[in-house]
């Protein structure tokens, strides 16, 4: 047995099969295959079950032989594959060892499993070239090497595996010429071999790939041509060439491809025009051709994608107007045509794009004016045309559109006065208007998150700036106006007051007069502080004195503090709606009739430093951060008698209260669940990925998310939060709430991204089950509860969802949830990828009756838009 267990590690595949041969003489074939598994120490903690078919992981014919293995998330293996005996299972069809911390080589002997047709060695750390001899393994379907770190060419013997449909090499680090062999695939539906090295171009494609559905090459060195037999794969339906050196035109051919729904060829050298053949693809939803050297015209026939959702064709030498075409396409979500030479107005079929929310014509040479019917597009979030030579007013119609976040107008033409109906919009990041002609005053009514983000400089603006922008901007903001004044602290002058007659008794009352009522109201609040100045902490705005700071950017701060107190009547505990981890939340109706939510900290707790930290650190992090589905913050109060912080009320209440309230719960319907799920989504991944540097909330759960009237959700209580910091080991203790902490933190204690990815999970699952899902998550190795039907573990205390699309966005929500759970962080989707999940999966029919669906075909499924943990 020495000897056997020495050729199993150094000898050829026929040494090791002469060697299981010998050995079957005094042991059976099973026993083989057991004494194998057992010898590899992976599942030595299973000796103790007779029948190694009834472990976890495997699954056996009915002369009990292996023909399933899978192993994964084993993190503490730090094994190799050379210990492993391949030659011993002659029956294996699917062998899945995804997730692990394998390294070493690939061995040469897996080529002896001949009726292999699945093998999955993803996201471990292989190293060295991919061996020829899985060539030999030629009744393989399904090839995923991906992520790891194999070098060296991709081997020709691969097109011995004329059976195989799906192939995956990606994120490793391969290199030379792509082999032609690969066009001998004709079985192939899917082909990934993005964010490698090779080099030249892709060759020209040999056999007909007549089944391909999805080609990815992307974040490789390719260059040349693209090839014109592209066209000749009829199901192609995404097609994914970008980051490369690719210097040719866009092949005419590509409008062949009929059923086209996602094509990205940005960030590459493409040159010529946009071939109008290729809005022949009707079915395309994702058209990207950014940075590249495209040139001409944008083509009429684009009206004709009447399924594009985003259509990205910026940082290129387009020229010519802007075909009024793009009005019929009414699905779109993002129109980006920036940095090219486009000229012309900007046509008012725009507006007819209603669902339009990122809109960006920055960088061109547009002219004429600002059309009004663009304002029809009222769910607009971003509206980006600065740098062009456009002319005229301002429409009024901008206040329609409650929903923007971001307007630049900038380095334009545009003059007349700054309309008031701006002031209608209930919260702006971003408003700049500089560089411009605009002229008269300033509105007294802005946008009330404006402040930071405004820009009004080299206008020919006049007048007094108005009081709420005086106490929060800069000098910058307001350079180049030469007829501003006010009381800001950075060099404007005092505005003049109006020149009065002398010696008359009219100029002696308008002196005396204000001296006179001065006094008396002076007299007047003296009298009253006395009176209260036993109750409260008089606090005052302007510049922090003795530690005080106190800050209102949606009030006037010197009668903020005041109403604060007057509404919850010093804080009487009748006003009181909940208790958090440092504090209380009262709510407050203000005089202009906004009620507003009160989180002050107890008095006992603002002398603990922990408290203090957590209720600074929550004021630091979301006076920075500004997204629909954050709770805003509107002020805060921090003296060492009183510390409160200021948030838009959310009239429902935590997620976790509906939850188990089962009259709530019951209006929480599917439709409302799936919307809650997408809203969270959509703030961590703008925390993540749209946040420098970012930052990690570190206590996602149920409690901590909110819902408004309309049952929209917004993440809140960010004491725990965290910025990422690129020059630090963001190392931490063990924060957040039991039962949606991420497991790694119990030993590495750093903090990452993916932290809140698994907390993610947990209240995504949590959504759709009505409670938290610690049973499922805490059995995920029982067979009993794996077979169970997604059906049976739904919130019960509503009726099955029957609509087609609803049945496929829960399944779609779990096999995300799942996919966030795993324990390796880095098998973890981003919540960008999860994001954009929600935003860019196709409404298809699901595959299968839902009733049909099991706990666990979705946890080994993969999520459609990015690579997951699992095999396919």
């Amino acid at each position: 047995m020495v000897f056997t267990s020495f050729t199993c590690r150094v000898m050829s595949i026929w040494a090791t099969l002469l060697t299981c041969y010998v050995a079957a003489s005094e042991l059976s074939s099973i026993q083989l295959e057991k004494q194998a598994l057992l010898n590899s120490g992976w599942w030595s903690f299973k000796s103790n079950f007779t029948d190694h078919c009834k472990w976890y992981g495997f699954i056996c014919n009915s002369a009990g032989s292996v023909t399933d293995m899978r192993l994964l998330y084993n993190s503490d293996l730090g094994k190799e594959l050379d210990s492993f005996n391949f030659s011993c299972f002659p029956n294996l069809e699917s062998l899945n060892l995804a997730n692990n911390d394998f390294s070493g080589s690939i061995p040469s002997q897996i080529g002896a499993l001949l009726k292999l047709k699945r093998l999955s060695l993803q996201y471990n750390h292989f190293t060295g070239v991919i061996p020829p001899d899985i060539g030999r393994l030629s009744n393989l379907v399904a090839l995923d090497l991906s992520f790891n770190n194999l070098t060296g060419p991709i081997p020709s013997s691969l097109r011995n595996l004329t059976q195989l449909k799906y192939l995956d090499l990606s994120s490793n680090k391969l290199e030379g010429l792509l082999p032609q062999e690969l066009g001998n695939l004709n079985n192939l539906t899917q082909l990934r071999i993005r964010d490698n090295n090779p080099i030249g171009a892709i060759p020209s494609i040999q056999g007909p790939l007549t089944n391909l559905i999805e080609l990815n090459m992307s974040s490789n060195q390719l260059s040349g041509s693209i090839p014109a037999q592209i066209g000749a794969f009829p199901k192609l339906k995404r097609l994914s060439l970008q980051h490369n050196n690719f210097t040719s035109v866009i092949p005419p051919d590509i409008g062949r491809l009929s059923n086209l729904v996602e094509l990205d060829l940005s960030f590459n050298s493409l040159i010529g025009p946009i071939p109008s053949s290729l809005c022949n693809s009707t079915h395309l939803e994702y058209l990207h051709l950014s940075s590249n050297k495209l040139e001409g015209l944008l083509p009429q026939e684009l009206g004709n994608l009447k399924n594009l959702i985003m259509l990205k064709v910026s940082g290129n030498d387009l020229t010519g107007p802007i075909p009024p075409t793009l009005g019929l396409l009414t699905n779109l979500f993002e129109l980006n045509m920036s940095l090219n030479q486009l000229s012309g107005r900007i046509p008012s079929q725009i507006g007819r794009l209603s669902n339009l929310v990122e809109f960006d014509l920055s960088y061109n040479n547009l002219t004429g004016p600002i059309p009004s019917s663009l304002c029809n597009s009222t769910r607009l979030e971003y509206l980006y045309l600065s740098s062009n030579k456009l002319e005229g007013l301002l429409p009024q119609e901008l206040g329609n559109l409650k929903q923007l976040f971001y307007l630049n107008l900038s380095s334009n033409k545009l003059d007349g006065r700054i309309p008031s109906q701006l002031g209608e919009i209930p919260i702006m990041f971003l408003l700049d208007l500089s560089h411009n002609e605009l002229s008269g005053t300033i509105p007294k009514k802005f946008p009330t998150e404006s402040c930071e983000g405004l820009d009004l400089s080299f206008n020919n603006l006049e007048g007094e700036i108005p009081t709420q922008l005086q106490y929060c901007s800069t000098e910058e903001q307001f350079f180049g106006n030469k007829g501003l004044c006010g009381n800001v602290l950075y060099g404007f002058p005092s505005c003049p007051t109006p020149s009065k007659p002398k010696n008359t008794i009219f100029h002696q009352v308008t002196i005396f007069l204000p001296i006179t009522a001065f006094l008396i109201m002076s007299i007047i609040g003296f009298l009253f502080l006395i009176k209260r100045k036993n109750k409260i902490a008089i606090l005052k705005t302007g510049e922090p004195k003795n530690g005080d700071v106190f800050s209102i950017w949606n009030y006037d701060g010197r009668i903020a503090f005041e109403d604060m107190i007057e509404a919850t009547e010093d804080f009487d505990i009748k006003y009181c709606i909940g208790t958090g981890a440092y504090g209380s939340v009262y709510k407050a109706q203000l005089p202009n009739d906004r009620v507003v939510a009160l989180k002050k900290l107890h008095n006992s707790e603002s002398e603990e430093l922990t408290f203090l930290d957590s209720f600074q650190n929550e004021a630091h992090i979301l006076s920075e951060i500004r997204h629909r589905n954050i709770v805003k913050l509107y002020g805060f109060c921090l003296h060492k008698r009183c510390m409160f912080l200021i948030y838009e009320y959310m009239e429902r209440g935590s997620l976790f209260c509906i939850l188990r309230t089962d009259d709530e719960a019951i209006e929480l319907d599917w439709g409302k669940r799936v919307n809650i799920v997408r809203n969270i989504a959509h703030a961590l991944s703008y925390l993540h990925h749209d946040c420098v540097p970012s930052i990690v909330h570190r206590d996602i759960s149920s409690n901590n998310i909110l819902l408004n009237s309309e049952l929209e959700a917004s993440v809140a209580d960010f004491g725990l939060a965290r910025l990422l910091n690129p020059d630090s080991s963001n190392r931490t203790i063990l924060a957040g709430t039991y039962g949606y902490i991420a497991p790694e933190l119990a030993y590495t204690m750093v903090v990452t991204e993916k932290c809140d990815v698994y907390s993610f999970g947990v209240v995504a699952l949590e959504t759709l089950m009505g409670h938290h899902p610690e049973e499922l998550l805490s059995s995920s190795s029982s067979s009993s509860k794996q077979n169970m039907m997604l059906i049976d573990v739904l919130d019960p205390r509503l009726r099955p969802p029957l609509d087609k699309m609803v049945l496929r966005d829960i399944a779609h929500i779990a096999r995300i949830a799942f996919a966030c759970l795993c324990s390796k962080p880095k098998s973890r989707p981003t919540m960008y990828e999860v994001s954009h999940e929600f935003i860019s999966s196709k409404k298809t029919p699901l595959e299968k009756p839902f009733h049909e669906i099991s706990i666990s075909e979705i946890r080994y499924q993969k999520m459609e838009a990015v690579d997951n943990c699992v095999s396919p």
